[in-house]
C-alpha cells in the first residue's frame, strides 16, 4: 500500500516465498526487491543471495524490525543495497527505495553506519573460523534445520559423531542451543551461504 501509493514507484508483484520471489526476478522486468528479513521458510539474508544471484542488476532493500547492525551487515553481505526498519516513518521507507534505486547504500539514520560498515568489510572477530571443516559442515547444516540423523545419513557418519562434533561446535562458538548458532552465523554472514 505505501509503494502504491507514490506516483513514482510501482508494485509489479508480490511473492509469499523464496521459491517464488526467486522465479518472478528471474522472468519479470523488475528493479528492487523489498525483502523481509524474518520469513518462515529461509531468512531474507538468504533470499537476498539467491535473488542476487538469479538477477544481478536486481537492487535489494532489507526490512525488518530488527536494527542489530550485525543483521543488517550480513544482508548488505549477501547482496542487499540497503537495509530500511518497519518502523521508520512511511516517508523514510519510501526515501530508502528512492536512494536504493539511485545506487545509494541505505542505512537507517538510527543505526551506527561505521558499525554496519566495519561488518561488512569483516574487520573483527570471526568465529567461524574456529571450526575444522567437517565443524563447518554440521554448523552449516544444524543452522538450516537439519536433525543429527538427516546430518549422519548426508555425511555418511553416525548420528554420535554428529552429536559429538554438535557439542565441540557449540564450545567453540560459545552458544547454548541452535537459535544460538543461528545468531551466530546470521552476524557472520552465513546464513546467505
Amino acid at each position: 500500500m505505501l509503494v502504491s501509493a507514490e506516483p513514482d514507484l510501482q508494485v509489479v508483484g508480490e511473492a509469499s516465498t523464496a521459491e517464488e520471489a526467486v522465479t518472478f526476478v528471474r522472468n519479470a522486468v523488475i528493479d528492487i526487491a523489498v525483502v523481509d528479513v524474518l520469513m518462515p521458510t529461509t531468512s531474507g539474508i538468504s533470499l537476498a543471495s539467491q535473488l542476487a544471484e538469479a538477477n544481478p542488476h536486481l537492487k535489494i532493500l532489507g526490512l525488518s524490525v530488527l536494527e542489530e547492525p550485525t543483521i543488517i551487515a550480513s544482508m548488505l553481505r549477501a547482496g542487499a543495497s540497503g537495509y530500511a526498519l518497519k518502523t521508520q516513518p512511511p516517508n523514510e521507507i519510501t526515501d530508502a527505495i528512492r536512494a536504493v534505486l539511485a545506487g545509494i547504500r541505505y542505512i537507517p539514520p538510527q543505526v551506527s553506519r561505521t558499525a554496519v560498515m566495519t561488518l561488512v568489510h569483516g574487520d573483527g572477530e570471526q568465529p567461524l573460523r574456529k571450526l575444522t571443516r567437517r565443524e563447518r559442515e554440521i554448523f552449516d547444516l544444524l543452522i538450516r534445520g537439519h536433525s543429527n540423523d538427516e546430518i549422519g545419513s548426508r555425511l555418511f557418519i553416525a548420528r554420535r559423531t554428529v552429536e559429538t562434533h554438535r557439542q565441540r561446535i557449540m564450545k567453540k562458538l560459545a552458544t547454548h542451543s541452535i537459535l544460538d548458532m543461528i545468531r551466530v552465523a546470521a552476524r557472520q554472514g552465513a546464513l546467505a551461504e
